[in-house]
């Protein structure tokens, strides 16, 4: 079930570890054949205003400068280590429609990209995923997933209920409501429709109070997974959304396993680049 990982990220964020060769026998010894390196691409203080820009900590991401310095790491690992693991290049970036053609620019330098979505606007506002998502503005989030996709720049929708991480219902409260579902049935529709695959992230795990009780997960989000598996054509990895080498294979990515092969989900051991480069 788990023997590639395709969201990986390294000291270029300014809040991982390691570089990339790290990674890279990090995976070896875990028996992986393919690796995804996936480090947050850059986002130019010019896409927002500062006080957006600093509180959405988009600051936190790779330097525009020190792209080549990452692609150039990532060659040196597939010469290196070649024979005994593929090694991807990727990024994993937001969506503002308005910067599509940074996006693809950015995709014409690697092998495929992550969709993550840290950040949306919706109605003039830049919405901030962790904090603002509520049920007045959770619409922005489909909507922001629905013209990205339809860039067919991205491969991969990482954490995908990632809108669930303290959304607050009409009332205020957390809890995953009729809006809720609404908008997760439309998300898995838009990934099938572009046949992008979604991720199970194990990496959300160390947000909830207790491991082991699934009712306090932030993400994976246990509703949003029972509904996904509904959908037979829907492509689902597991990602560790490694921050650390040993995270690559740690007890998250363990339980999210488990998680997975209880439910019953349908996991592709092996990812297909299916959108192209110069579209």
């Amino acid at each position: 079930m788990y023997k590639a990982n395709y969201h990986t990220h390294m000291k270029f964020c300014h809040h991982a570890v390691g570089d990339v060769i790290d990674y890279v026998k990090a995976a070896i010894e875990y028996g992986l054949v393919e690796l995804g390196m996936t480090d947050h691409g850059p986002i130019p203080t010019y896409f927002m205003n500062e006080e957006d820009y600093n509180r959405t900590v988009s600051y936190e991401n790779m330097k525009e400068e020190m792209i080549p310095v990452y692609l150039k790491q990532i060659e040196d690992a597939k010469i290196e280590f070649g024979d005994k693991i593929n090694i991807l290049s990727g990024f994993e970036v937001e969506f503002l429609e308005k910067q599509k053609s940074y996006y693809r620019n950015l995709r014409n330098m690697v092998d495929y990209l992550n969709l993550g979505i840290h950040y949306y606007e919706y109605n003039g506002k830049i919405i901030d995923t962790y904090t603002e998502v509520n049920y007045e503005n959770i619409d922005g989030y489909l909507e922001t997933v629905k013209k990205a996709l339809n860039t067919n720049l991205f491969n991969v929708l990482v954490h995908p209920d990632l809108f669930m991480y303290r959304y607050k219902d009409i009332n205020g409260n957390w809890c995953f409501d009729e809006k809720c579902e609404k908008i997760t049935r439309e998300i898995i529709k838009e990934c099938i429709k572009h046949d992008v695959y979604v991720e199970v992230n194990a990496n959300g795990l160390k947000k909830a109070r207790f491991i082991s009780d699934r009712s306090t997960w932030k993400y994976p989000y246990v509703k949003f997974w029972e509904i996904a598996k509904e959908y037979k054509d829907l492509k689902i990895l597991i990602g560790a959304d490694a921050h650390e080498p040993f995270r690559i294979y740690n007890e998250n990515v363990k339980e999210v396993i488990k998680f997975c092969d209880e439910l019953g989900l349908n996991i592709e051991e092996r990812m297909v680049i299916k959108h192209w480069k110069n579209i």
